[in-house]
């Protein structure tokens, strides 16, 4: 009768049972959950793989994060080069400003050109190169004119604006042609330049025509050259030369090197030819890694002569009045 009235699940043997079949079936649960769990895994690394969208998402390109990254500077380099070309040359001009390139050693420097695209150079002349439209200047200026190469640079203080175009110019004693004056205001009269020659004839003051044989007897160039804007638009000339020509706008050849005991920056383009395609058949900027505009530029012929040797410095944006470019300012000697 007591047996009759066990319960099954109270029988010894009826418990053992039960819990082995328990434990095989929770097993058995988990593998399969495990087997979900890879399943998953694996199904979401082949989309991602497969996916040509993903990359983007993240904002880098693959062969960005990809490089090494070693150190510090090597992150900032690594950066840099996935920016655009507007961004690069935005973000040069903010390390130069802030003088954080003047503190990098030569192979840094060298490695944060490398990372530069090749519109880069040509963004940084258009937009950050020059960002003043009116300022003062000193400018030392050695050319060769009519096949001869001056003796004797000129030293120059120029006053400049851009838009409109207006120039005054005044040679210095220590330079050639010193005491010599010009000023230009294509506002009152875009074709002609008035000015006055150094020495005994100073006292003549005259016009004559800004593209004659009497204004470029010095110069090959212009007044309306005597404004770093020209560089700027020289380098975007040239690019769209070498686009034509099929050959990349990055500059043949970057270095630090020193003049007059100063470290600068120096970018050189050599060209397949010389004009009218291209400004020289080699041109090259030097910046002094403080100030954004170039501290030198210099070009050479097919031949591989000196065309032009020039020297900028002491660079002041102003706000001009109107007396700046009048001749009747009695700071010039215009008679």
């Amino acid at each position: 009768m007591m047996h009759r009235g066990t319960r099954i699940s109270d029988h010894p043997a009826s418990r053992n049972t039960l819990s082995t079949a328990g434990w095989q079936a929770a097993v058995r649960t988990l593998l399969c959950e495990l087997a979900l769990i890879c399943l998953f895994v694996s199904m979401s690394a082949f989309a991602q793989s497969a996916n040509p969208v993903t990359p983007a998402l993240s904002g880098t390109s693959a062969g960005c994060a990809d490089v090494v990254t070693p150190d510090t500077v090597s992150v900032d380099i690594n950066h840099f080069r996935c920016l655009t070309a507007r961004e690069q040359a935005a973000s040069l001009r903010t390390r130069i400003e802030s003088h954080s390139l003047l503190s990098l050693a030569d192979a840094q420097i060298l490695a944060l050109m490398s990372a530069m695209k090749p519109d880069a150079f040509v963004e940084y002349a258009r937009f950050d190169m020059v960002r003043d439209d009116a300022y003062e200047y000193r400018m030392f200026r050695q050319e060769r004119v009519s096949g001869r190469w001056a003796e004797r640079p000129d030293h120059m203080v120029i006053r400049y604006q851009d838009t409109p175009r207006k120039v005054y110019a005044k040679w210095l004693s220590d330079g050639a042609h010193a005491g010599q004056e010009i000023l230009y205001d294509e506002t009152r009269d875009p074709d002609s330049v008035f000015g006055h020659l150094g020495g005994a004839l100073r006292i003549f003051s005259g016009k004559v025509a800004i593209n004659g044989s009497f204004a470029r007897a010095q110069s090959r160039h212009s007044v309306r050259d005597l404004g770093l804007q020209f560089i700027a638009r020289t380098v975007e000339h040239d690019a769209r030369s070498f686009c034509d020509e099929r050959l990349t706008e990055k500059p043949t050849q970057v270095e630090v090197v020193s003049v007059h005991g100063t470290r600068m920056l120096a970018w050189t383009w050599t060209a397949p030819s010389g004009p009218p395609a291209h400004y020289a058949q080699r041109v090259r900027l030097l910046f002094d890694l403080q100030h954004p505009w170039p501290s030198g530029e210099a070009a050479w012929d097919e031949r591989g002569d000196l065309v032009e040797m020039i020297r900028f410095g002491d660079v002041v944006p102003h706000h001009w009045s109107e007396s700046i470019f009048d001749r009747r300012n009695p700071e010039y000697g215009f008679h």
